[in-house]
């Protein structure tokens, strides 16, 4: 919402301003209300008051002075003056300091809503900027200088940022006030906020159903932090695979969480698989609200690093938030799911086998039928009514790689071909060619290729 300062020395005509519009169905709220010119030049700077209501005549600074010191500190401040006498000088001054409206008292409202209407489209115009494709590899720099300019550039000058992170097929109007918001991925936003539009407007988001989850931080950032920041709140935003009801998440505690994954790590160097399971159960019993969803996902990469040959500890099974959700759904579905892996590990159920050229084939052709989808080691094994060890051990016998690997490659082959031969934006590439976590594919693409997305393209 845009922050509205009404001032005027007449009590009765703040009053009958603040109940007389409908402010909060044009995104407006009145966060000040002052009576003369000193206080509602400090509440302007205080509280970046978006748009001022000011009389022309109060103690102190009269309006028509304050116009133009509000300008000079908040070029897109909109300013609305009220005044008891109709003078063409007093008018012809408003104008040149560029004025939304100059109403006559008593006030007409219509007059009034139609001004307010103007103020709120000037400031989305001035706010909404298209973001360049590149800005997310611009953060992901985390050069304060590089992303200073390319944010000057599109017209946005602060050093520090509220930062969050929606889930849904659309942004949410509300909090792309005063801010840039970023497509993250599908389904995915990113928001840089001047001020912390989810605090504000909590209550009012939390009526809405067209979003699944907002993760954001409480304080503002600086610049080079704004990628950590971006990624850290998408994981919140998450925070319901965890914690089923929630929908707005601005904090999360680790600690708990990493006693339990430094007690697996343990049973798993060790192939451990009794104790595996019980600690898996004690998890269940106890342990859960100690997980973030990331916690939960390095849980169950810790747990398939150890049941599938010892793959590469730098890859992942699930390298995504968003993976991870649609594969379990909730984190005691997840832990379900790796109880029953571990007691079948432990009593020795997935055994080598016999390997034949044809399973194998048959393999490779529903791998590279769906790579670009969202698949997985365990979905991958369960459509071919395979063990996911034993599709594992195909891939290490039949090409010396993994299935990770194998994926992966695929992937990047196909980014880059996209990349030299179309101008599509970077977050689309990264879904079509099967990553639906923008974050891995530029980590991922510049670890094969030396270069981010941006410089391949650059280059070729």
């Amino acid at each position: 919402m845009f922050r509205v300062l009404i001032a005027d020395d007449e009590k009765s005509v703040i009053r009958s301003l603040s109940e007389s519009i409908r402010w909060k169905d044009m995104g407006l709220e009145v966060t000040a209300m002052v009576s003369n010119g000193y206080d509602a030049l400090e509440a302007a700077k205080s509280q970046s008051i978006d748009i001022a209501i000011l009389d022309i005549r109060m103690p102190g600074i009269n309006g028509l002075e304050l116009c133009e010191r509000l300008k000079k500190e908040r070029e897109s401040i909109q300013i609305i003056i009220i005044s008891g006498y109709a003078e063409f000088a007093y008018a012809e001054k408003a104008i040149q300091y560029g004025v939304q409206g100059y109403c006559l008292k008593p006030l007409d409202y219509g007059q009034m809503t139609r001004a307010l209407k103007r103020a709120v489209n000037n400031l989305e115009k001035y706010f909404h900027v298209a973001i360049h494709e590149n800005i997310l590899e611009v953060l992901e720099g985390r050069d304060e200088g590089q992303i200073k300019e390319a944010l000057e550039r599109a017209g946005f000058f602060q050093r520090e940022y509220f930062v969050a992170v929606s889930l849904g097929e659309k942004s949410i109007p509300g909090l792309t006030d005063g801010g840039i918001v970023i497509n993250l991925s599908r389904r995915q936003w990113g928001y840089l906020m001047i001020h912390n539009r989810i605090e504000q407007r909590k209550a009012q988001l939390l009526e809405q159903n067209d979003w699944n989850g907002i993760g954001y931080l409480p304080a503002p950032v600086v610049l080079e932090q704004l990628y950590g920041a971006l990624e850290e709140c998408l994981s919140r935003a998450f925070h319901h695979f965890v914690v089923r009801d929630c929908r707005i998440c601005g904090q999360i505690d680790e600690t708990g969480a990493n006693k339990w994954l430094e007690e697996m790590h343990r049973d798993i160097k060790e192939e451990k698989w009794e104790h595996i399971t019980g600690l898996l159960k004690r998890i269940q019993r106890e342990g859960t609200g100690d997980f973030t969803v990331r916690n939960s996902m390095k849980l169950c990469n810790m747990f398939f690093s150890a049941l599938q040959l010892k793959e590469d500890g730098t890859e992942y099974y699930i390298y995504s938030i968003e993976q991870l959700v649609s594969e379990y759904g909730t984190l005691h579905n997840m832990l379900e799911k790796l109880l029953e892996f571990a007691q079948e590990s432990g009593r020795n159920a997935m055994t080598d086998g016999k390997f034949s050229n044809a399973t194998f084939m048959q393999l490779i052709q529903y791998v590279d039928e769906n790579y670009q989808k969202d698949i997985s080691l365990t979905q991958v094994a369960g459509a071919l009514y395979m063990s996911p060890n034993y599709v594992s051990k195909l891939f290490k016998k039949g090409i010396g790689t993994t299935f990770v690997q194998y994926v992966t490659q695929k992937r990047v082959e196909d980014a880059r071909a996209l990349l030299t031969a179309t101008d599509m934006p970077l977050a689309d590439i990264a879904v079509d060619v099967g990553f639906n976590d923008y974050f891995h594919f530029i980590k991922t693409f510049k670890k094969l290729t030396g270069l981010t997305p941006g410089q391949y393209r650059k280059q070729n």
